[in-house]
């Protein structure tokens, strides 16, 4: 729904200026005589041109550490008895980039103006995630501000983490298929030609790895225009085709099914729903209000179905146990302890069992992935090198055994 800038009187005779969320101008009016308000004046509320994604498409983001950062001072100034307004104040003082500067500074603006302060981080999908603003609407409603800010805090923490370990654990074979790419591109370009000219002066038949070398040789120089253009072109395809509904599910079903990082990537995606449910739980929020928000900020769209369709039976009644338990990707063990949590009435605490278990189990993955990983490199590399090596010296032995 639009929003609506307003000058409202009200029984005071206090004139104000506020936001106000409506169907339509129509509907701003019965609001205000529904609080017994006088509306002086109404007209859509513009955003500003820094507000929302604009700051986004021009290439500017805020990291997930400056939003960790931000979580936590603001805890920390609620717990200190500063007020919201004095609190985003000091915050913008304080914020390491431009970006987040004018996102501190929009906000203020907006709660300013009357608007909570969930609804002024809705215009920032791109800073502040849906679990993120739903997480702020309870804290809001319960006023409890205080602890759902620390559990934002903790729960930004450890989602960096996890993915800064990935990261570190997927360096090392990321930087040696780069290396081996390059090496056996400059060997295509600079060492190949020089033996084919070699071999092709002798007129002898070449063996099969020889003739596919040079093959692949003349093919790189000749029509590398057509190469450059080709991989830049299918890199610019598939970002595309990641980003419609379609792409995001084949690419996260891949996720779950390819082999090494399978178990990661699943166990990560159960573990942030865990996490999310437990928070979500903790922060006042019905469960079906809760899975709408988990399916959402999940992270992969195959888990979030599989989340939607538990929710549905949910609604029918159906426990959340026994509706995760149709699902192919939850594993029964999880499932268990769910319907134990139930039974119990301490879900969220079960919750919080289930993703401590699936965090350990993430931590020992990734620190065996390199482990993991390591053979298969060596395998890749030895085979490359063999099939180089046959290429290049078999003609030369079949030249050798001809002298002799």
């Amino acid at each position: 729904m639009p929003d609506f800038a307003c000058r409202i009187m009200n029984d005071s005779g206090t004139v104000e200026e506020k936001i106000v969320t409506a169907e339509s101008k129509m509907d701003v009016y019965t609001q205000a005589d529904d609080r017994g308000e006088m509306l002086l004046s109404v007209k859509e509320y513009k955003k500003s041109i820094l507000s929302g994604g604009a700051i986004f498409k021009s290439g500017k983001k805020v990291k997930p550490a400056e939003v960790e950062n931000f979580t936590i001072q603001l805890a920390i100034m609620f717990r200190s008895g500063i007020p919201l307004i004095g609190a985003l104040e000091a915050l913008e003082e304080q914020a390491e980039t431009d970006t987040m500067r004018s996102v501190v500074k929009n906000l203020i603006k907006s709660v300013s103006a009357g608007r909570s302060l969930s609804q002024a981080m809705q215009d920032y999908p791109g800073v502040f995630s849906l679990l993120y603003t739903n997480m702020i609407k309870a804290g809001e409603s319960a006023g409890v501000m205080e602890q759902i800010l620390e559990r934002l805090g903790s729960f930004i923490k450890h989602d960096q983490e996890v993915t800064r370990n990935v990261k570190s654990a997927l360096r090392y074979p990321m930087i040696v298929t780069s290396a081996l790419a390059l090496a056996f591109t400059g060997a295509m370009i600079f060492i190949v030609p020089k033996f084919s000219t070699m071999f092709s002066s002798k007129g002898m038949d070449l063996p099969v790895p020889t003739m596919i070398m040079i093959t692949a040789s003349d093919f790189l120089i000749n029509f590398w225009p057509i190469v450059l253009g080709g991989s830049v072109f299918g890199i610019f395809s598939l970002k595309s085709f990641a980003k419609t509904e379609k792409g995001r599910y084949s690419i996260d079903h891949f996720k779950l099914k390819v082999p090494i990082f399978k178990d990661i990537f699943l166990k990560t995606n159960i573990a942030r729903f865990a996490h999310m449910l437990e928070t979500l739980s903790k922060g006042g929020i019905q469960i079906i209000r809760a899975l709408e928000t988990v399916e959402q900020t999940v992270g992969n769209v195959v888990i979030g179905k599989e989340i939607a369709t538990a929710r549905e039976e949910v609604e029918k009644g159906v426990s959340l146990a026994e509706a995760l338990g149709k699902s192919k990707f939850f594993p029964k063990m999880t499932v268990k302890m769910i319907a134990v949590g139930e039974k119990s009435g301490a879900l969220d605490e079960m919750m919080a069992n289930v993703a401590s278990q699936y965090d350990a189990e993430v931590d020992a993955k990734i620190e065996g992935l390199s482990g993991a990983i390591e053979p298969i490199m060596t395998v890749v590399m030895g085979s490359m090198l063999l099939f180089m090596a046959l290429g290049i010296f078999l003609p030369m032995w079949n030249m050798y055994g001809a002298v002799k």
